[in-house]
């Protein structure tokens, strides 16, 4: 019976992750629209902002896997708590493996495919908005 449950339960809880997943993002597509559509450089918001924080990101994962110089100190304490010997050793970070430059590069290519889909939108807008400034220059021209 417990199985039955389990499989009510996993049927219902992929609607629910799929809406909380799918509501943020198309939410954030037609913000974008709407963004293209006041303004030329309103459009550049959200992709800047998707920019910069795949930058940091990218850097974070970049410095914790580069992580590892340092110094390391060791005390030695005598039995009544006094310290008597205090040895501090520097530690040299590891060379840099060409696997850590792949998958920091990897990373900072997968955190940028939201900037590429908003930044398209926006030059979809922007196209959009300069063939109708043509198209009413043109229907000007004609006129007079």
């Amino acid at each position: 019976m417990s199985g039955v449950n389990t499989i009510a339960v996993s049927v219902l809880a992929i609607p629910v992750f799929l809406f909380s997943i799918l509501l943020p993002v198309g939410l954030v597509l037609v913000l974008q629209v709407f963004l293209c559509r006041k303004g030329n450089r309103l459009g550049l918001i959200l992709p800047v902002l998707s920019f910069l924080l795949s930058l940091l990101l990218t850097l974070s994962v970049a410095a914790f896997t580069m992580m590892g110089a340092g110094t390391i100190t060791t005390q030695t304490i005598s039995n009544d708590g006094h310290v008597v010997k205090t040895q501090v050793e520097e530690v040299e970070a590891p060379p840099v493996e060409p696997q850590q430059l792949l998958m920091v590069g990897g990373v900072f290519l997968v955190t940028n495919i939201p900037t590429a889909v908003l930044t398209g939108i926006w030059v979809y807008h922007k196209n959009r908005r300069d063939w109708r400034k043509e198209l009413e220059q043109m229907d000007i021209q004609d006129l007079s």
